[in-house]
């Protein structure tokens, strides 16, 4: 947006008592990204959130007042929030929101939740529905359930009823915003609700640091994995899948299968844990190729990559089927083919990629800046209000 833009955006809103809710963090991935770029948007309103360190997290220009759970007075919770699933509707339910008429929630769990107050505006920016509860359950929970396994009964009968919550709770949204066609379509299946589609955004001249970088001729080309290494990504599996066949890899990002690569594969990767911000441009320079393995609601590191002059593999399903062109910015696979895979990886790093390349990668990455999402999202906002001041 440029300064007109934002001047008129804050005029607009300027009456208005505005609050944004999140479900927790712990790590600043996309979601954290997308986050920062609302609050940013808004800069007098209030921040709640379920439990976490958004101070430590979040990049802020302004000053907001933060506002937590009870959940987040329990002592360690980062190492075990994820048994307490049952307890976030109640949690995000208790935020006492009377006071805002304009509640903007950033979901991809139970903040789409809350309960606003009836004049009030809630839009909600999904970044995904609750995948462990929907169309990614048996990736999640491999074990079926059996009276032999009553803990597996257990948890089928909480996700029953989470899925239940998480319908009704939906109908206490104005406006739904979400990441992707990808997304917008499971929304439109779990929900009966349609939405407006604002892409998340990068930053494009920060990771087009590592476009500057010299095209590899005699050395061996790498291939990058990175991102959140859990199970349902694919990343430890599609490594082994790599190094088995010789080829050389960049293994980057934080999680447990990371760790457990890193035992495994010491020997044969360059791993980097827990990267700071400032080092990610390096590693991308590193890397010919990123390998995106798993099908994802959008994907924002695939864009990152291609902003670094990297062509990207990746599926031909899901988010990444609306950032990745194939042949063009990167070269797509059949996701559940191990073959598709190592083919396109292996077509990529043939490939040299050309000024002309990068141009195009270039052109693509714009349509994703902050300054898209900031426009788009704003109109969206924008034409809520008006939607509730015509309705009213």
């Amino acid at each position: 947006m440029n300064p007109i833009e934002k001047e008129h955006f804050q005029l607009q809103i300027q009456h208005l008592k505005i609050a944004v809710v999140h479900d927790w963090m712990f790590s600043r991935r996309g979601g954290e990204r997308v986050l920062e770029q609302i609050l940013n948007l808004f800069p007098k309103s209030d921040f709640y959130y379920l439990f976490g360190k958004p101070k430590s997290v979040l990049k802020l220009k302004y000053n907001h007042k933060f506002i937590s759970s009870f959940l987040s007075k329990f002592p360690m919770i980062e190492k075990f929030y994820k048994l307490l699933l049952p307890l976030l509707p109640i949690a995000i339910e208790s935020f006492d929101l009377s006071k805002y008429d304009l509640i903007i929630s950033s979901s991809s769990c139970v903040a789409k939740g809350i309960i606003p107050p009836p004049l009030a505006i809630h839009i909600s920016y999904i970044h995904s529905p609750m995948r462990y509860a929907w169309d990614q359950e048996h990736r999640y929970f491999t074990k079926s359930p059996k009276f032999s396994r009553p803990i597996e009964l257990l948890r089928r009968f909480f996700l029953n009823r989470l899925r239940v919550w998480d319908v009704t709770s939906s109908v206490r949204i104005d406006k739904i915003i979400a990441n992707s066609h990808f997304v917008a379509r499971r929304c439109f299946l779990y929900y009966g609700k349609n939405s407006d589609v604002v892409y998340p955004p990068i930053n494009i001249k920060f990771f087009n640091i590592a476009n500057q970088k010299e095209v590899y001729s005699t050395q061996k080309r790498k291939v990058l994995l990175f991102g959140a290494w859990t199970p349902y990504k694919k990343m430890y599996e599609s490594l082994k899948i790599l190094v088995e066949n010789g080829i050389s890899v960049i293994a980057a990002g934080h999680g447990s299968d990371l760790i457990k690569a890193k035992k495994d594969f010491s020997k044969n990767v360059i791993f980097y844990i827990n990267p700071k911000d400032n080092e990610i441009p390096n590693i991308y320079s590193q890397a010919h190729t990123l390998l995106f393995p798993a099908i994802e609601d959008f994907g924002i590191v695939p864009l990152e990559a291609t902003a670094a002059g990297l062509w990207v593999v990746a599926p031909n399903q899901g988010g990444t089927k609306e950032t990745v062109i194939n042949n063009v910015t990167g070269f797509t696979f059949d996701e559940s083919s191990k073959e598709s895979m190592l083919n396109a990886v292996n077509l990529s790093l043939k490939k040299d990629i050309t000024s002309n390349d990068k141009n195009n990668m270039y052109l693509h990455v714009e349509k994703f800046s902050e300054e898209i999402f900031q426009q788009k999202f704003c109109k969206s906002v924008l034409e809520s209000i008006q939607n509730k001041k015509d309705f009213s």
